[in-house]
């Protein structure tokens, strides 16, 4: 008898296990594919390691034009695969090498669960105290004429060449960032979103500014257009859509489809348990991942709220909390989201139209690298905004678009969770020269008192 049965060893999967028997309980994990989920091993860290190597190449260039650099040189994509896998495998065996120290059982296979108290798997039954969902999701492909013929983010994190024109199917999150690391490995990338900016939810002006740099480096973005169909050519595929009420084709070695993530819970027989689902075939949950079902939990992308490894850490560490008898709401209220493009956007918080839904009076604050001493001396550009309550003088949120924007968000989290003062943000020392000293220009912009902006 286990004191938790885990399905699903992506990162809220994994995490909760570390968690459970850290303190003190008997876990079981069962994991399909390989530890670490979509997250380590066809995700958030292959794409990283891209994007790094494309900012370097980026960065290269820029010193090139300086004549800093004599000339920009060659680089080697088989070596950046290479180094791409080795990256997913330490960071998946560290993964395998801590749960084995914690004396967690591991049992690799698809886990069936059919009945409360036990879950199988390869023909043995566990008998568990309570049980873990963390299944995950899987990528959406919308119904389109030669659909087949797109490659997913898998597939597009594993192409043997870089292509010399890719058509990207979708302007969220994955779309932007595989499409942002193939320009600068020399790809003509043409981006196609239904919507009519790219990052909608974020400010105006993040939007702009990613669109206009994103150009420049000689993306092609198309927004407000609906994807009709793709069909296979001699020299390649041609994408055809509507923009304006008008048909028009772009052409492309490769079409990527990355329009998102959908929900899937292999194994999990949801009617025989019971188990309450949302329209969206998503498993409802409280505030403390509880589901209908007594000592059952779902955590991760297969609830439908946030996709993100992090938010999936933060819901598992609520569950363990709550199964060792001390309940306590997973807190996601000031979750940085980050979309590691070049430029990067990083936001955490309220946005300005969020802030007056709730009654709140927001200023909003600016700052530009340009009048930061870091940025100048690292060459790096962009913009940081600071949403403050003019009424308490108080941090609702921040969105940023620039340079090592996702490493910045972490003051600034801090600075939203604790609902930062404008006093406090007078008060406090930050490094010098360093990029998180706009944090507090932009805060205090909000109230005309920055110090290096008139």
């Amino acid at each position: 008898m286990f004191d938790v049965a885990i399905i699903g060893g992506g990162p809220g999967g994994y995490s909760s296990a570390i968690e459970a028997a850290k303190s003190g309980l008997s876990v079981v994990l069962f994991e399909k594919n390989k530890l670490g989920g979509t997250c380590l091993n066809v995700g958030c860290i292959p794409t990283k390691y891209l994007l790094d190597k494309a900012q370097t190449i980026e960065g290269i260039r820029n010193l090139t034009s300086k004549s800093i650099f004599k000339e920009a040189g060659l680089f080697s994509y088989k070596k950046i695969q290479e180094g791409k896998e080795q990256v997913v495998g330490k960071l998946t065996g560290g993964v395998a090498f801590l749960l084995k120290k914690l004396n967690v059982t591991v049992v690799s296979g698809e886990a069936s669960f059919r009945k409360l108290g036990v879950v199988s798997c390869n023909g043995k039954d566990y008998e568990t105290k309570n049980v873990i969902i963390a299944t995950g999701a899987e990528t959406v492909r919308i119904p389109i004429p030669g659909a087949d013929l797109c490659i997913d983010s898998t597939q597009c994190l594993n192409l043997p060449k870089v292509p010399t024109r890719m058509t990207v199917i979708g302007g969220g999150v994955i779309g932007l960032e595989l499409g942002s690391a193939f320009a600068s490995f020399g790809t003509k990338v043409t981006i196609i979103e239904m919507l009519e900016k790219l990052l909608p939810r974020e400010l105006p002006e993040v939007s702009q500014y990613l669109t206009r740099v994103l150009k420049q480096r000689g993306c092609e973005i198309i927004t407000s257009s609906k994807v009709l169909g793709v069909e296979k050519k001699d020299d390649g595929f041609a994408t055809s859509y509507e923009e304006n009420g008008v048909n028009k084709l772009v052409d492309g070695d490769v079409v990527l489809m990355a329009i998102g993530r959908k929900a899937i819970y292999p194994g999990v027989d949801v009617q025989t348990l019971g188990l309450e689902m949302s329209p969206k075939k998503t498993i409802i949950v409280n505030d403390r991942m509880e589901t209908n079902l007594k000592g059952v939990y779902a955590i991760g992308d297969v609830i439908g709220r946030v996709q993100l490894a992090h938010a999936a850490y933060a819901e598992g560490a609520a569950v363990v909390k709550t199964i060792l008898g001390h309940p306590e709401n997973a807190n996601l209220d000031s979750l940085p989201r980050c979309v590691y493009t070049q430029p990067c956007v990083a936001a955490v918080g309220l946005t300005m139209d969020q802030a007056k839904e709730k009654g709140y009076t927001p200023a909003l604050g600016s700052f530009d690298y340009a009048g930061n001493g870091m940025a100048l001396a690292e060459g790096a550009a962009g913009v940081v905004y600071a949403i403050m309550d003019k009424s308490t003088q108080t941090t609702l949120g921040f969105q940023i678009v620039g340079n090592n924007a996702s490493e910045i968000i972490g003051l600034a989290t801090g600075a939203v969770e604790k609902k930062f003062s404008l006093t406090d943000w007078e008060k406090i020392v930050i490094a010098h020269p360093s990029l998180s000293e706009m944090l507090k220009e932009a805060a205090l912009d909000a109230f005309g008192k920055a110090v290096h902006k008139i």
